[in-house]
């Protein structure tokens, strides 16, 4: 086994020789290559091999030089831990003879133990010594206490405040040195009721005395710094001095191990003391302040503002201009001034939030908060909120909050009862007022708005986004105002019908005022928003606020033309006995200027009031008769009032339709100042039907048809019913050769009066035309 073993760890060896051999014979082999490609690289032409012998001088001296530099690094390590070993072994040296040192005192330590005892009277020789050293250095002082105390207090009485403070530091050093002396030769606790306190104990009153007239220049603060700026300069002085007293003392008893207890009054901080002050005389004058009973003034809140605002202003302006200058830098007095006044005036504003105020006060509040950091900023140069804000933002959103539902409550009692009064003032027995364009008005609309600008404009300090919801309030409001203008409206019109339309007296009049007003209300609200877009640019203006004011605005067109169809309305109700005897033997055939004689006579008689409707309204009140009064007479015709037999009754009827068409058209071309009445045209041609040949029937429906494509088969066959000379089946087989679109609606003749209430858009022929129908036309012929 131990020849395997050997045999083992020989074959190792030989292995590990056979490996280190390979490695150096691949290096060598990789330096030869990299020698091969260097000549190479070097002799790349024939001519070069005459450089052959200088090349290898140069790589000598090369090689030379670098096993130069080998050697002298080999060299230098060398030197370098020879050094090293010599330092080592002289360290050692030295370590030894510390020890043998320290072993030496040692032992001369343990042979001095002994000579406690023997040098314990000197010590308490010394001790005794510095005691009377220190007691013959302040004799004269101990002797003269209670005189120097006296003229002490005199002193202060005089305001030689500096000169009494010397000698108050001359005797507390006094005081303080011998109490030193006592408590090191007692070497414990000392007493405090021992014979050389009480004999000091005239300086601890000494000392408050002088304290108290500090204190009092710095209860009145601004009041010295403006009057007596050199009293002020003393005091401080003195509070240094006593600071300096406290660090020196407290660094002395540190020293020697005494506990500052020992020493009466010390440490004073009387600097800690008068900013403490300064913070209750600041705090005594808030309190001083109460605001006035709310229900003897309503000015209350302002007043009370303003004489903070001014105490404020008192105080730091004072600092500001005289007092920093009586002052260190490192007091920082301004803004410890500002601190104090800024603490006071977030509890006033706390104390003023609990309160139960309304939104005229939160507004009043949150401006004067705003108010008073700008004015302090401009005056004095001095930012109240740097130590933090005056209201707390999560109290400010919730006065925001509180405001905006107290405006909105408010703003919506106001709107109810300017309804109310607006619908009492309809009652009225006098004319609406008349403004330059003699149109009629009352003022509700100027009051609702200027109640919208004045709420916007009392909040617009609070900041945009309050003034956007303020705004979208106001919108509200007037939306509110709208449907209780509809209402009283309705009911006013009601009432009016049940009184048999003899009250109230100037019905029409308040009519038109009302359509008026609304017509103004879209005129001022959009004077608002450009305003707004003015102020505030066009992103801020919501999409929101532009749907609303022109839903706002279409609204208010609507009651304008609701107002209108009323009056409409009124006029047809008076007409409607005259209108239906249209297109009769009896009444019209016989006498028909007396008809239209009437109609003109009424319609030029309403128009005397509605001259008083603006511009835009008075042409839909014109345009809206006009067209109530052409389906008075297309119903007429739809209804078959009267049979024309014979030829020349047709011609006399259709000459005096064509007749009363062209008194229609002056009439309303006069009026409302058009071109060419709407539609008037349908009624020439039916008049045309009723005298045509029977020849010329085909014809004569074919225009009508072409003319106007909305006329329906229903329209001809009852117009043709009138002629009585054709039957049913004449009328059928004119029908079949003149293909019309039927009436298949079934629906009723509209009413003469009927119009849509809300102020539709104007009708063109086929809605105009859509409205008249006749469910049955040809039972109009009989059997």
């Amino acid at each position: 086994k131990k020849g395997v073993a050997c045999e083992t760890v020989c074959t190792c060896v030989d292995l590990e020789w056979v490996m280190e051999f390979l490695s150096v014979s691949q290096s060598e082999s990789e330096s030869f290559d990299a020698a091969i490609k260097s000549v190479a690289e070097k002799l790349t032409k024939p001519e070069q091999l005459e450089n052959l012998d200088q090349m290898k001088r140069k790589i000598a001296r090369k090689k030379a030089a670098v096993e130069s530099q080998l050697r002298n690094a080999v060299q230098t390590q060398l030197d370098g831990v020879q050094t090293g070993l010599a330092k080592l072994e002289e360290s050692k040296k030295v370590i030894q003879e510390v020890k043998e040192g320290m072993n030496q005192v040692e032992q001369l330590y343990q042979q001095c133990a002994d000579l406690t005892d023997v040098i314990g009277p000197i010590r308490e020789v010394s001790r005794k010594y510095q005691q009377l050293k220190t007691t013959s250095a302040h004799i004269k002082n101990i002797f003269n206490v209670p005189e120097k105390v006296k003229l002490a207090h005199e002193m202060i009485e005089e305001g030689r405040l500096l000169e009494a403070h010397r000698s108050l530091i001359e005797l507390e050093h006094t005081r303080d040195q011998l109490l030193m002396q006592l408590y090191q030769s007692e070497d414990t606790f000392v007493d405090k009721n021992t014979s050389l306190h009480h004999y000091f104990e005239p300086l601890v009153s000494l000392s408050d005395s002088l304290g108290q007239c500090l204190w009092m220049k710095f209860d009145q603060l601004a009041q010295v710094v403006s009057e007596d700026c050199t009293s002020m300069v003393t005091a401080v002085r003195i509070i240094e001095r006593e600071e300096k007293m406290d660090k020196a003392v407290a660094k002395m008893l540190e020293d020697k191990n005494i506990p500052v207890s020992q020493l009466p009054g010390r440490p004073k901080h009387w600097k800690q003391k008068c900013f403490e002050l300064l913070e209750s005389s600041v705090s005594n004058k808030f309190t001083e302040l109460k605001p006035e009973d709310r229900m003897e003034s309503k000015s209350w809140l302002s007043d009370y503002l303003n004489a903070i605002a001014g105490l404020c202003f008192q105080g730091l302006s004072a600092v500001k201009n005289n007092g920093q200058k009586c002052f260190p830098p490192n007091y920082n007095i301004l803004d410890a001034c500002v601190k104090c006044y800024h603490d006071n005036l977030v509890i006033v504003i706390s104390d003023l939030v609990k309160e139960d105020l309304n939104a005229r006060d939160i507004i009043s509040l949150m401006i004067w908060v705003g108010d008073v950091r700008a004015s302090f900023q401009e005056a004095l140069d001095v930012d109240l909120t740097d130590p933090g804000p005056l209201i707390d933002p999560s109290i400010e959103e919730n006065l925001q909050v509180t405001c905006l539902k107290q405006v909105d409550g408010n703003i919506r009692s106001f709107v109810v009862k300017m309804l109310e009064n607006e619908r009492d003032e309809w009652d009225n027995t006098n004319v609406p007022e008349v403004d330059v364009e003699r149109a009629f008005y009352t003022t509700v609309g100027i009051t609702l708005f200027q109640m919208m600008e004045q709420n916007t404009s009392a909040l617009s300090p609070l900041g945009i986004k309050t003034k956007l919801k303020v705004f979208d309030i106001a919108l509200q409001s007037i939306q509110l105002f709208q449907a209780g203008t509809r209402e009283n409206l309705k009911d006013y019109y009601e009432k009016h019908l049940e009184c048999n339309r003899r009250e109230p007296p100037f019905f029409i009049h308040y009519v038109i005022a009302a359509a008026n007003n609304c017509k103004s209300c879209i005129e001022f609200l959009n004077q608002q928003k450009e305003q707004f877009l003015l102020e505030l640019g066009e992103k801020m203006m919501d999409v929101k606020f532009e749907k609303q004011i022109k839903a706002i605005n279409e609204e208010f067109d609507s009651i304008s033309h609701f107002c209108c169809d009323i009056l409409v309305d009124v006029v047809f109700m008076d007409l409607r006995p005259v209108l239906q005897r249209l297109l009769t033997k009896e009444s019209w055939f016989q006498a028909p200027h007396d008809l239209i004689g009437k109609v003109e006579g009424t319609i030029l008689d309403y128009n005397e009031d509605f001259s008083h409707l603006k511009k835009a309204l008075h042409s839909y009140v014109i345009v809206e008769c006009q067209q109530r009064l052409l389906k008075a007479y297309l119903d007429a015709f739809m209804n078959k009032r009267m049979v024309l037999k014979k030829e020349k009754e047709r011609e006399t009827a259709t000459q005096l339709i064509l007749e009363e068409t062209r008194k229609i058209s002056s009439l309303f071309l006069r009026l409302s100042h058009a071109t060419n009445p709407k539609h008037i045209q349908i009624l020439e041609q039916f008049a045309e039907l009723l005298r045509a040949k029977n020849e010329f029937l085909t014809l004569e429906v074919a225009s009508l048809v072409s003319r106007h494509p909305a006329i329906k088969s229903n329209h001809i066959i009852a117009v043709l019913s009138m002629r009585g000379d054709l039957k049913r089946s004449d009328v059928m087989k004119l029908m079949q050769q003149t293909p019309l679109t039927e009436d298949t609606d079934g629906g009723k003749l509209d009413s003469a009066s009927g119009s849509s209430r809300g102020g539709a858009k104007k009708e063109d022929v086929k809605d105009f035309l859509s409205g008249i129908s006749v469910p049955n036309p040809y039972a109009l012929f009989g059997k």
